[in-house]
């Protein structure tokens, strides 16, 4: 389940959106609803989601039973709501647990109604803490282990085996019609802070390296900039989770 300061930061940025609190809100593999509570407490309609009854994650089953939840909801299927049904999608700390996030993001993009936002937190890889370990290792910092070896096909999703990159997540929101408009922050250490001497030369180095295609097409130049600005903000180069939000562009 997600930590209280992951919680604390989704809520925050929920609070910001536009018509805050009258928002229809669905939350993808909700854990024990700790968002959901949250916003249901101040106003919003919401609606989670589970998959398996027996869910490792869930220790309190209790606190679900206040919200409408639809079980059996499979991440890796379409989903079972309506095209347009929901102003807000949420998915904190779920993506990394799936093994491809192609099929999500297109069901997430149509279950939005237009205008609509979605909004997911994911542990950082592109943190500085996380870059800086991948140049000395090939391997990002992780906060547990990807894949869980020992454990059978239906018990992997308890691992991050699906940890996002942030550049193909960039992209796979483009094609189904999301576009990031913010990045938010959940948890700062020190460990990172103490790279921030880095900031600027990961600024120069993201706005140097411009892909030589995108050079002479105008879009492909455009949303390389934009995936450029995100890869140098400091929300990416500090924050422990990745925190996005994102809205659907018209249909």
């Amino acid at each position: 389940m997600p930590q209280p300061f992951i919680v604390e930061a989704v809520v925050r940025e929920i609070r910001r959106l536009p018509g805050f609190p009258n928002l229809s809100i669905l939350d993808l593999s909700c854990g024990e609803g700790e968002v959901l509570s949250q916003l249901a407490a101040e106003g919003c309609q919401v609606r989670g989601t589970h998959f398996r009854s027996d869910d490792y994650i869930i220790e309190d089953r209790g606190k679900l039973e206040i919200f409408p939840i639809t079980t059996g909801v499979d991440l890796g299927k379409p989903l079972p709501f309506q095209e347009s049904s929901f102003d807000v999608i949420l998915m904190t700390e779920v993506l990394e647990h799936l093994d491809s996030h192609f099929l999500v993001l297109s069901e997430v993009s149509r279950v939005l109604r237009s205008g609509g936002f979605f909004v997911f937190s994911t542990p950082n890889l592109q943190r500085l803490h996380s870059r800086l370990q991948f140049f000395l290792t090939a391997k990002h910092k992780l906060i547990r282990r990807r894949v869980g070896w020992d454990q059978s096909s239906a018990d992997r999703y308890a691992f991050h085996i699906g940890c996002v990159d942030f550049p193909l997540i960039h992209a796979a929101l483009g094609w189904e019609g999301l576009e990031i408009c913010r990045l938010g922050l959940t948890q700062l250490k020190l460990k990172s802070l103490l790279l921030s001497p880095l900031w600027p030369l990961v600024w120069l180095s993201c706005r140097l390296t411009v892909d030589k295609d995108a050079r002479r097409n105008p879009i492909l130049k455009q949303t390389e900039q934009a995936l450029n600005h995100w890869l140098s903000h400091p929300a990416m180069l500090f924050s422990e989770q990745l925190l996005v939000v994102a809205q659907r562009r018209g249909r």
